[in-house]
């Protein structure tokens, strides 16, 4: 006779076998289903996402990530732990002094001072005092980050460096991310970036994502608000820019400022503490005070 075990473990459907043995592997399939269906549903509807629809697909297509941790979780262990939303004051702060420093210095500064041809003094720096430069709307949080960030950096982020280690989980998920919005290339307007640029965007950012998130001990709000500090930022650069002559080839400069400083920046910032921090989390135990 066989093993009872192996026997009952058989017998589970398939996609609980696949939650429970390759958690990260369901989530990423789920992830892109869900995003792409939406966003290439709506693409195929004359004027949907130029109309009063949009927002409300914006929203509903960049929610694939947590839906697919709430899934993949629920699935492989009945509950909906897919990340810690709290773990104090103190990280919190911490994982966002650093990443606001990070991201300031690496998606604002370094960009801006890239792509115009003046000395970095001649750059607009007051207008980073006035709100409305920001420009915050609906999108900065809601069209990105809270659907997110609650499947990149706190389901699939720590999973991914307790295995590799907080560079390699940086590398393998920065790609990831980029092709996740590949459908979007296909709105005009959305971003004036090339495929290729946007990867090496996203890299750069996965590094300081990756090194705040540690600070912040996987804490889901410092991702959250730092995603959407992102959002924001190419309005800074070009606020910073404004009527100043600007050199050749500004997308690659950009790109390449923000890929070079992110990750400069993300593995200095992260020094030791993402291999430690890392071994926190499992499936079995995903919140450190719950250990």
């Amino acid at each position: 006779m066989g093993n009872p075990t192996e026997q009952f473990a058989n017998s589970r459907p398939r996609l609980v076998r696949l939650a429970q043995a390759r958690p990260l592997t369901l989530f990423f399939l789920l992830a892109y289903v869900w995003t792409w269906i939406v966003l290439l549903a709506a693409l195929r509807l004359p004027g949907q996402l130029d109309d009063a629809f949009a927002p409300a697909i914006i929203i509903a297509a960049s929610c694939g990530p947590t839906l697919a941790a709430l899934i993949t979780r629920w699935l492989g262990h009945r509950d909906l732990k897919i990340c810690p939303v709290w773990t104090g004051w103190r990280p919190l702060l911490a994982g966002l002094a650093v990443g606001l420093v990070g991201f300031f210095v690496a998606t604002v500064v370094a960009p801006a001072a890239a792509i115009v041809h003046s000395a970095p003094s001649a750059l607009h720096w007051s207008v980073l005092l006035h709100w409305g430069t920001y420009d915050v709307n609906y999108s900065t949080f809601l069209g990105g980050p809270v659907g997110e960030e609650p499947g990149w950096r706190g389901f699939a982020l720590p999973r991914l460096q307790s295995r590799y280690g907080p560079f390699k989980a940086s590398v393998i998920l920065a790609p990831l991310w980029a092709a996740w919005h590949l459908p979007l290339f296909f709105v005009p307007g959305w971003t004036t970036a090339s495929p290729w640029q946007f990867v090496l965007i996203l890299l750069g950012v996965s590094f300081l994502l990756t090194s705040a998130a540690n600070w912040a001990r996987f804490g889901v709000l410092a991702a959250i608000a730092l995603h959407a500090f992102f959002n924001t930022s190419s309005r800074l650069v070009n606020a910073l820019g404004s009527d100043l002559p600007a050199r050749s080839h500004q997308g690659w400069l950009y790109a390449l400022a923000v890929f070079i400083c992110g990750v400069a920046i993300g593995i200095a910032t992260l020094g030791k503490r993402g291999r430690s921090v890392g071994q926190f989390f499992s499936d079995e135990n995903l919140v450190p005070s719950q250990r």
